[in-house]
């Protein structure tokens, strides 16, 4: 499905396990159905992959948003993003209870490990990064970074680090607060020299100076707390936005010690003529920095420790150009190259030919923007975290940048490949869950004519032994 034919009531996901769920907000843009239709999505079809693999005895069940529920099988076989792949495990969803998911062929989280389900481990840029896996069906990547650069239009994805084209000012680095969820410690909000967050005198004593605010692509909004929870604050944040909230102004959110902006363009929503502003769930004890803030920042999310995540913020260059949607991927010779000096690029597509000569001007050009953006990337670095030169190549020779499709600046899209021969699927990406699942067709029945085999685990539930299944 392409990515501009995506038609939905999107819903603020927070997806993750049900033990740890928070309920995202909903944004009614599109109306819609008000049941899920399962003729809405386009399903992987497992009896055409040569590569595909039943898991026998795990079930796929995921609940998101406290109501909604989404559930199936687990599969095994190989999965695309961007040019990396690896054969991997993932949810194949039959059954769904929200018609929020109408229209959509699946999700595609890039959190954390410990955020994953048990019987799906691996989320999958780990899978893709990960060196240990079958050699015959992968193709890693070797820097385990992916940097987020969203417009009000479009975003893209950056794979193995970042382009500094894309930021107006050095990458400023935050160690994660959590070893579940992307989060970095928030000390002040504030607009118009009104503070929202003023912390309680005896909080403050008790070293009570920031709360954890969490960088979460599947929700719409900015979410800030609504009371003073048990006493942290002298007055409900949320309540002191709605009090001084002015139109015109933008809103300044500080981490740790830098102070971030998102201008009021990016905060406001037009269409609703309302603030893009919304109050966490009680007692939830932190912010949901959602898509105003990546349409503002561009965001890096380094997990080479994935027990210490590193996260970057820096403002996003107004004057860059994304990558064409119709290049799939940058910079590898088989798409588009971007101009190597930061100014409006204007993207170049590549003849499709053979036998090119290495006296190409077009690979002159891409050869000179390497090494500008090994050298700009390269240059300062936050040596206070240990961190190692970041460059913006990947695992193979350029930074790979994968097309994202924002559709009315609530929800990311980007396409994934599956099986043998590729299925292309368009799925929601998410930064609040650590789930790739897909819709799926039922797995094949025993004695059908089909390409897939089973996946055997090594433990066989012995009541499964048995009864002989």
């Amino acid at each position: 499905m392409p990515l501009n034919e995506m038609r939905w009531k999107v819903a603020c996901l927070f997806l993750m396990a049900a033990a740890t769920c928070h309920a995202g907000q909903v944004v009614d843009v599109d109306g819609g159905s008000t049941v899920f239709m399962m003729n809405t999505t386009n399903p992987f079809h497992p009896s055409k992959s040569l590569s595909f693999a039943h898991v026998l005895f795990v079930g796929f069940d995921l609940t998101y948003a406290d109501t909604a529920g989404l559930r199936g099988y687990i599969a095994q076989d190989i999965a695309q993003l961007g040019r990396y792949y690896a054969k991997t495990k993932f949810g194949c969803i039959t059954q769904c209870d929200s018609q929020d998911f109408n229209g959509i062929d699946g999700i595609l989280g890039l959190g954390m490990p410990d955020a994953a389900l048990a019987s799906i481990p691996e989320p999958l840029f780990f899978a893709i990064s990960d060196e240990t896996g079958d050699p015959a069906n992968q193709y890693i990547l070797n820097r385990r970074i992916f940097t987020l650069v969203s417009t009000d239009e479009a975003a893209e994805l950056h794979l193995g680090g970042y382009d500094p084209h894309a930021v107006t000012e050095d990458m400023k680095y935050f160690r994660t607060t959590s070893q579940a969820e992307y989060s970095v410690p928030v000390s002040s909000i504030s607009m118009g020299g009104h503070e929202f967050l003023n912390f309680a005198s005896a909080a403050q004593a008790k070293g009570r100076t920031s709360i954890p605010g969490i960088l979460d692509s599947g929700t719409s909004c900015l979410v800030v707390p609504d009371s003073t929870l048990d006493g942290l604050f002298l007055e409900s944040p949320y309540q002191r936005f709605m009090n001084y909230m002015q139109r015109g102004l933008s809103i300044y959110i500080t981490v740790a010690d830098h102070q971030f902006e998102i201008p009021f363009h990016h905060w406001w929503l037009y269409p609703n003529n309302s603030p893009c502003i919304q109050s966490t769930p009680g007692g939830f004890e932190g912010v949901l920095l959602g898509d105003a803030l990546f349409r503002s920042l561009v965001v890096l999310f380094d997990l080479t420790h994935p027990l210490t995540p590193v996260i970057g913020l820096a403002p996003r260059n107004p004057d860059y150009n994304l990558v064409d949607a119709q290049c799939s991927h940058v910079n590898d010779f088989k798409g588009c190259v971007a101009e190597s000096h930061p100014r409006r690029f204007s993207k170049m597509r590549l003849a499709k030919k053979r036998g090119r000569g290495q006296g190409s001007p077009y690979l002159r050009k891409a050869t000179k923007q390497l090494a500008w953006l090994q050298k700009k990337a390269m240059s300062k670095v936050n040596k206070d975290l240990g961190m190692p030169d970041l460059s913006p190549s990947g695992g193979d020779k350029l930074l790979t940048k994968v097309p994202v499709d924002f559709y009315e600046q609530t929800q990311f899209f980007v396409n994934v490949s599956l099986g043998t021969p590729r299925q292309t699927r368009t799925v929601i990406l998410d930064t609040g869950s650590s789930v790739f699942g897909v819709f799926c067709d039922p797995p094949p029945k025993r004695g059908e004519a089909t390409n897939s085999h089973i996946y055997l685990p090594h433990f066989i539930p012995a009541s499964f032994l048995q009864t002989g299944m």
